[in-house]
């Protein structure tokens, strides 16, 4: 009999599991089913929105918060604009009416750092990307700041387009408010009636021949031509015309051309005036001429009012370091803006600046604004924060605030503030819309300077001096 050959393809043998094996398994799967239930039960008692990020849960109340977005400078991390901002949503929220009943909910965003060196084409189509997308945020009620007026300018099209509430606070540039957007508002005075503001008090102040010093923004242009054209109305002298830096010369090497040249000679000039949208070469321009010995005035902008300025400088080089700011920070009688200083310094630690006013000033404007009109509705507010110029107008710490029919801030104070070595203090104030084709033309009255005696009367009835 022929055998058949053994299969060598025959099945595994089943391996049977211990009995006990199983059994500790099933006990795993049981609890881990009660872990699952028991923390569904929890989010559901304990108003948790999400489980795990991916779970609603349908018993939750729903957010209806509203959403601020403030837009600052990559260069700031937690400025006084910050602070400021921080300061007046918990001061909203902490009230029973809050803004139409609903929380406000902070979103911060950082833009990218503009320079000399920034393409502009750069800085428009990062903007526009960001501005974008900001616009489709859910629950948005406005948006605050953009730090440079390049983003400003650019992203107010896109505000105005989608119909969002925009408050500019740091933008200066006469054209943000020359297109008449609806809902873009200019929180600040423009370049033109800040610059002549702060030319006209050099005048008054019995200085006559300046160096004129920008950075190479259309800010820091901007601003120098309108300052040179205050003063050569008034018959003063811009002994020289130049920008800070350069990709070939530095703070440094400006200063030593400053100090040893064959154009002028230190008797030559007895004010600076510099202008840039950096702080920091701000900041590094004073404390260099100081370093130097060069302890004539240095007149600027609104961005000389800044504790970064400050900070960087150091106080001691900041001594007659004058600037233009919408706050005047020694008011005493009024008691909001008292109690807003109060505030800041308990929970900053440090006094407020321009910046931090600004920052607060728009968060309580958008409450008063938005309850006045009982609405949401961006055109609606807009409508009437520009027609409040005319019945009541909105006020901050930082003064009235009214806006023209293009969403420029009119019909209040402005200040200019000048450094003792210790801290600004505001030195003269004016009402704005200024009328720039009077006070700078024909000769100046000269106003007591620190240290010196008025030789004769002081500023003219527009500009108010408020102590030296």
């Amino acid at each position: 009999m022929v055998q058949d050959e053994p299969d060598n393809q025959q099945p595994p043998k089943t391996v049977k599991r211990p009995r006990s094996t199983r059994r500790v398994v099933l006990a795993l799967l049981a609890v881990a089913v009660f872990a699952v239930v028991t923390a569904f039960m929890i989010a559901a008692f304990s108003g948790a929105s999400t489980l795990f990020g991916i779970v609603s849960n349908p018993l939750a109340p729903e957010d209806d918060s509203l959403k601020i977005v403030a837009v600052y400078s990559d260069g700031d991390e937690e400025s006084s604009f910050v602070s400021g901002i921080r300061l007046a949503v918990k001061q909203v929220n902490a009230t029973a009416e809050k803004v139409l009943g609903r929380e406000l909910k902070l979103e911060f965003i950082r833009e990218g750092n503009i320079n000399t060196t920034t393409e502009l084409e750069t800085t428009v189509s990062r903007t526009l990307s960001l501005s974008d997308r900001i616009s489709g945020l859910q629950n948005l009620l406005a948006v605050i700041g953009h730090e440079w007026s390049d983003t400003a300018v650019t992203a107010s099209s896109v505000y105005a387009r989608n119909d969002v509430l925009f408050l500019a606070t740091h933008a200066t540039a006469t054209s943000l408010t020359n297109h008449s957007f609806e809902t873009v508002f200019a929180l600040q005075p423009d370049n033109a009636t800040n610059a002549h503001l702060i030319g006209r008090y050099a005048i008054k102040s019995g200085y006559k021949n300046f160096i004129v010093l920008s950075d190479k923004t259309d800010y820091g242009k901007e601003s120098s031509n309108f300052f040179t054209e205050a003063i050569t109305k008034a018959g003063a002298t811009a002994v020289f015309r130049g920008y800070l830096t350069s990709a070939q010369r530095s703070i440094d090497d400006l200063l030593m051309f400053i100090l040893d040249n064959q154009l002028f000679s230190r008797n030559d000039y007895d004010a600076f005036f510099i202008v840039s949208s950096s702080l920091d070469e701000t900041a590094e321009f004073i404390r260099r001429a100081r370093d130097l010995g060069l302890t004539v005035p240095i007149f600027g902008m609104e961005y000389m009012f800044s504790e970064v300025v400050e900070q960087k400088a150091g106080r001691k080089a900041m001594k007659d370091v004058i600037g233009v700011s919408l706050y005047n920070r020694d008011s005493v009688g009024d008691a909001h803006a008292s109690q807003f200083i109060v505030d800041y310094l308990k929970a900053n630690g440090a006094m407020p600046d321009l910046n931090a006013a600004l920052g607060y000033d728009a968060v309580t404007l958008l409450r008063d604004a938005v309850n006045l009109t009982g609405s949401l509705s961006a055109d609606k507010v807009s409508d009437v924060m520009k027609i409040a110029r005319y019945k009541t107008a909105f006020s901050g710490v930082t003064g009235p605030l009214v806006f023209d029919r293009n969403g420029l801030i009119t019909d209040t104070e402005v200040y200019v503030v000048r450094h003792d070595g210790a801290t600004f203090h505001t030195v003269a104030g004016i009402t704005i819309p200024l009328d720039k084709s009077s006070g700078a033309d024909g000769d100046p009255e000269r106003v007591e300077g620190p240290g010196e005696a008025a030789e004769s009367g002081g500023l003219p009835p527009d500009m108010e001096t408020t102590g030296q």
